[in-house]
Formats: C-alpha cells, sequence, structure tokens
C-alpha cells in the first residue's frame, strides 16, 4: 500500500491507507485513524502536469516487483474498488 500511496502521492500529507469509492472518488486513513475518513476527492481530468510527471518518475524508478504489487493492491484492494492507474498515470504506455 505504501508504494500506491507513493505513486498517487499522497505519503506527504500522512495517508496510511487509500480506498476508491463507488463514485470514483477517494478516501484516505491517517495514522490512528479507524477508517477512511480523510476525504481526497476524485483526480483532475488527465493533464501532463506536474503531478502526471511526478507519478511516472516514481513508477519507473519501482523495481518489476513492486510495480506487481502497486498493480496487485491497485485492481484488487482489500476495501472499496479498484484504483485506475491511469488516473495517475495517464494512457498505459507505461505498463
Amino acid at each position: 500500500m505504501n508504494l500506491l500511496i507513493d505513486l498517487m502521492n499522497l505519503g506527504p500529507i500522512g495517508v496510511v491507507a487509500v480506498v476508491r469509492t463507488s463514485d470514483g472518488n477517494y478516501l484516505g486513513q491517517v495514522p490512528d485513524d479507524l477508517g477512511y475518513n480523510l476525504f481526497l476527492g476524485r483526480p483532475s481530468p488527465s493533464h501532463p502536469g506536474p503531478g502526471r510527471s511526478r507519478s511516472r518518475r516514481v513508477w519507473a524508478a519501482f523495481t518489476p516487483a513492486q510495480r506487481a504489487s502497486v498493480l496487485r493492491h491497485a485492481s484488487a484492494p482489500l476495501d472499496g474498488y479498484p484504483i485506475p492507474l491511469t488516473d495517475f498515470l495517464g494512457p498505459e504506455p507505461w505498463k
């Protein structure tokens, strides 16, 4: 989960877990919180901004095992709905 949080650039705000709701919004869990009580909203429409560039750099630095871990957590999270990495990385040539 930590790798996925890093890819989504949520670490700086102290999120330790993230969940996607049925309507596409994201909720975060902060340390010592029992649930997902931090509303993060939904990603902005795709754009080549600095957030996307950062996410792609983080993805490029992952080892194959780390990428597999992120893909596993994103596609089958313990809570909530699958997290489409295209929200953060753009179209799939990165895969």
